[in-house]
């Protein structure tokens, strides 16, 4: 296999667990939170090469588990999680040896700016933990061995008495960089925009588009393979089996991408509200 291909595989199954839940301005009430087991998979035949070219690919298979929580420490202030605690990626060549562990987590704070009437803005913080394997020891990597911080301005909006509502947000990831260009990250622009409708007070139906620029760089430079670029989109359902508890699934489909598997990403969980 060629080696620069190889060398992107070992960072492609990150986008397994590189989804983060997207708030939208709102913040959690002081002792009440939202928690969401889920189970992420992917399987690609293909990916996009850091020139945005698709290439043909042995199948890459990834199975992420993880939890993502917020919890309302006060009022205003609300913690938030984003736990994945087992990946395991694999790909259909005997060059590569299958890889399980732990992936990054990214954890911070929530704060909100204005929570009254329909529309509401927050400011939130988030640390990215390199707790995964990045080792030299392993072909797929499950972490990026790179401590990061993001911070993002999010708004919300509901459209009561209409039971809908829309979210945006607009971060900066601020990355650490590397002399050398190989293994270099580049800071990124991040963003989201939502709308979504509950049916019956039991179904909410959503959908999104989220996306990630490199920040620096012209479109013809060249790019680590630390540098994933991508415009993303999807739907969501989500189940109230009961008021506070239900079932939720999810798929994206990433495009216009740099070192991206060219693939969709499928999330199945549950989720409980206290």
């Amino acid at each position: 296999m060629n080696r620069f291909v190889s060398a992107i595989l070992m960072t492609a199954a990150l986008i397994c667990s590189s989804t983060l839940a997207h708030a939208g301005g709102w913040t959690q009430p002081q002792g009440k939170g939202y928690f969401k087991l889920s189970q992420q998979i992917v399987r690609a035949k293909s990916l996009f090469l850091a020139t945005g070219s698709p290439v043909d690919i042995p199948t890459v298979s990834g199975n992420t588990t993880s939890l993502y929580g917020e919890y309302g420490l006060l009022d205003r202030v609300t913690l938030v999680g984003y736990m994945p605690f087992y990946s395991n990626f694999s790909v259909d060549d005997e060059n590569f040896d299958s890889t399980t562990g732990i992936g990054d987590w990214d954890v911070g704070v929530r704060i909100g700016i204005l929570t009254k009437g329909t529309t509401v803005v927050s400011l939130q913080a988030m640390a990215g933990l390199p707790l995964g394997d990045s080792g030299q020891l392993v072909d797929l990597w499950t972490g990026d061995g790179e401590f990061n911080q993001h911070f993002s301005l999010q708004v919300g909006h509901s459209l009561y008495p209409i039971p809908g509502y829309l979210k945006a947000e607009l971060g900066y990831n601020n990355r650490q960089g590397d002399d050398d260009p190989v293994d270099d990250y580049s800071d990124e622009l991040r963003y989201s925009l939502e709308a979504g409708y509950t049916v019956a007070e039991r179904l909410g139906i959503s959908f999104w588009l989220r996306g990630i620029e490199v920040l620096g760089k012209a479109d013809d430079e060249f790019r680590s393979r630390y540098e994933i670029e991508y415009l993303s989109f999807g739907p969501q359902l989500d189940f109230y089996v009961t008021p506070n508890a239900g079932i939720t699934a999810s798929m994206s489909k990433f495009t216009r991408a740099h070192n991206m598997l060219d693939a969709p990403t499928w999330e199945f969980g549950v989720f409980l509200k206290l």
